[in-house]
């Protein structure tokens, strides 16, 4: 079997293999089971069960309405204990957006998003955008400065009855119903957030939910730390008549209001669904190189069930044979979850399965054996390095263990003096089947040397979990030619060391037994103090980014005033709809019982005699019968000007609704709405 990564592949490795240098400089001081990089997805949900958690205390606080949210988000601030969960649920909020990041740049780099993998990929990227929308509401909720620019967007964008609520006469229990509303998403969307993790983790039997103590407990610290060095604080109140001069903005969740303001919505939209669509829909558009699904031979399958205990993800089912094998039991794949990761090949002790893309237990065995008995005829002492295509793919085996342009996965090279090494790069590690290890000694191996990741590498925690539970249930195995290298992906250096070692041994007896890692109850490990202060700061740096991403910002139109203006009537009616042949009673109102035929309202706005607005606006519903809204926002020169506001509303010309000499502030706002009982425009 030959394996050649597309062009696109050979990119991605490329990026991966700053990634997991970046993994193994941090693992060489912290060790995988206190790496937070090993630990994304898990952390995520860490951080959800904070936001939570100190969302109950601040909701038990706050009071919804445009003139008590601001009051009671400073109440909340005014003692220590307050201003300490409302930090922390910022910044935890921050650190799932940067987490979630982190975890998809880390899936995409290393090629997990293809084949049965879409359902984790796509519901991952709605989680995102979920979070992303859950977060924007919440800095709503506290009606500063921050919400004010949203609402502004909302307004001049939207331009419908929702953002009337904010300039109408009873503005403040019209907006009432508006904070209630984000305020149980805000609390609601969360909760159903264990939904889409139970989704995206459906396709995993064995699902790993929760992160390791330790790091939990470094991630609450680094929280903690982060809240008290600075502590967040509220802009300035909202202020609808004022424009934003300079704001911070959390760009995680805000930084798209400046780049609208600066690009316009049609370019930045563009851009977004573009490239959000294109990442979304990446399983699709990817060219396939997927080496699965797995295939089983039938007459070689005795029905042991074995691929099927060990089987991560839940691809594999046993059914009742019909044949006359004499087995009751047959291993049947479920080629829409098989992600040809080769754990049940490596299981099987018939080789009764094979990837359908190439790859073939029993001929990989047999050119091994091929390549021992050619070098044990040439005297050379031999070793059996198994490796896998990623550790291949990343630089990960020394150069002279890379021969190019072969055909089989199987080669040997020289190694020191008068040494042979004899690499075989399998699709995973896991696809070692155990009892090779006992045939390769007889076959004339000295050593076996089995490549593997740290336990808790996001790619391989598998691999590292069922070879070493196959070799606890087989101890006669763990023998001291017997090696097992646990290396970070892409470590070359690592292995040409470890190698070097071999060889400078006189004898056999000169080794020490192999100790494995162990494999259960790693959540009660201890750390060292270096490992547990080197994990608790690498968080505290995570979660410190979000400070020099809050980036004061202003509207483009700060340093200019405007005028707004707000229309919400119901439309006049020329003509009942009056049906043929029915005769109403006296005095019934033709109109309100069967509708007409309903005039669009058009504005004219004129200032110092010049129209600056010009537009007609037609009743909503389906049927061309509901109320008309309009919002407009007008920037106009400070100083003193005359506006005169005309409207049209019938067939008839356009009359005057209002006309006055208008002082505009530079960085403020007037507002003119429509008084539909009396026929005008008031000033606001």
């Amino acid at each position: 079997m030959t394996h050649n990564p597309s062009a696109q592949r050979k990119t991605l490795h490329a990026f991966e293999k700053l990634w997991t240098k970046l993994e193994g400089l941090i693992n060489r001081l912290t060790k995988s089971d206190f790496n937070p990089f090993y630990h994304l997805g898990t952390l995520t949900i860490f951080m959800l069960l904070v936001l939570i958690g100190t969302g109950v205390y601040l909701t038990a606080i706050y009071r919804p309405g445009l003139d008590v949210a601001y009051a009671t988000v400073e109440k909340i601030d005014s003692n220590w204990f307050g201003s300490l969960m409302r930090s922390v649920h910022r910044y935890a909020s921050d650190a799932m957006i940067l987490l979630i990041i982190l975890h998809f740049l880390k899936m995409l780099l290393s090629g997990r998003y293809w084949g049965s993998r879409w359902l984790a990929w796509t519901s991952g990227w709605i989680m995102l955008a979920t979070t992303w929308l859950v977060g924007t509401m919440g800095y709503w909720l506290i009606w500063d400065e921050r919400a004010q620019w949203m609402t502004e967007y909302m307004m001049n964008t939207i331009a419908g009855t929702s953002g009337l609520t904010y300039v109408a006469a009873d503005i403040v229990s019209r907006t009432f119903s508006n904070f209630v509303i984000i305020l149980f998403l805000h609390v609601f969307l969360p909760l159903i957030g264990f939904l889409g993790i139970y989704i995206h983790g459906l396709r995993l039997s064995r699902a790993n939910w929760w992160s390791p103590r330790w790091v939990s407990i470094q991630a609450a610290i680094g929280l903690i730390v982060l809240s008290l060095i600075k502590p967040v604080t509220s802009a300035a109140p909202a202020n609808l008549s004022r424009l934003i001069q300079s704001v911070p903005m959390d760009t995680y969740y805000l930084g798209f209001l400046p780049l609208i303001d600066a690009w316009g919505n049609l370019i930045f939209w563009g851009l977004a669904i573009f490239v959000g669509g294109t990442l979304f829909l990446l399983p699709w558009l990817a060219p396939s190189r997927d080496l699965g699904p797995a295939v089983i031979s039938n007459p070689k399958c005795t029905g042991c069930t074995i691929c099927y205990t060990e089987c991560p993800f839940d691809a594999i089912r046993m059914v009742q044979r019909a044949d006359d094998s004499g087995y009751q039991k047959l291993a049947i794949i479920n080629n829409a979850q098989c992600t040809a990761c080769g754990i049940c090949v490596g299981a099987c002790p018939t080789d009764a399965i094979d990837l359908k893309g190439g790859y073939n237990g029993e001929q990989t065995y047999n050119t091994i054996k091929g390549a021992l008995q050619r070098e044990k005829k040439a005297g050379n002492p031999i070793t059996v390095l198994f490796a896998s295509h990623r550790d291949e793919a990343l630089g990960g085996l020394p150069a002279q263990l890379n021969v190019s342009g072969r055909k089989t996965p199987v080669t040997a090279s020289a190694w020191g003096e008068a040494a042979c090494v004899v690499t075989v790069i399998l699709p995973s590690a896991s696809t070692i089947n155990i009892e090779w290890i006992k045939s390769l000694r007889n076959e004339g191996a000295r050593d076996v040397v089995i490549l593997s990741h740290p336990y808790d590498d996001g790619i391989y925690r598998e691999d590292s979990h069922w070879i070493l539970n196959r070799l606890k249930l087989r101890p006669a195995l763990v023998t001291k030619d017997l090696h097992w290298l646990e290396t970070t992906p892409g470590d070359a250096r690592a292995v040409e060391s470890y190698l070097n070692n071999l060889q400078r041994m006189e004898t056999q007896s000169s080794k020490s037994a192999p100790v494995l890692p162990p494999v259960n109850n790693r959540q009660k490990l201890n750390p060292s103090i270096v490992s547990g202060l080197v994990g608790t700061v690498i968080l505290l740096a995570l979660f410190a980014l979000a400070l020099p991403l809050d980036i004061p910002a202003g509207m483009q139109a700060a340093n200019e005033s405007g005028l707004r203006i707000a229309l919400d009537a119901k439309g006049k009616i020329t003509s009942a709809n009056i049906p043929e042949g029915v005769i109403l009673p006296e005095g019934a109102d033709a109109e309100k019982i069967f509708g007409g035929e309903h005039f669009p309202i058009s504005l004219r706005v004129i200032a110092d005699g010049e129209t600056i607005l010009d537009e007609t606006y037609k009743p909503s519903g389906i049927s061309g019968n509901g109320r008309i809204s309009a919002l407009e926002f007008l920037e106009i020169e400070s100083g003193t000007h005359h506006v005169e506001v005309w409207i049209k509303d019938v067939a008839d010309e356009y009359r005057p609704v209002f006309s006055g000499t208008v002082n505009f502030e530079q960085g403020r706002v007037l507002i003119l709405a429509y008084d539909e009982q009396n026929d005008v425009f008031k000033l606001r």
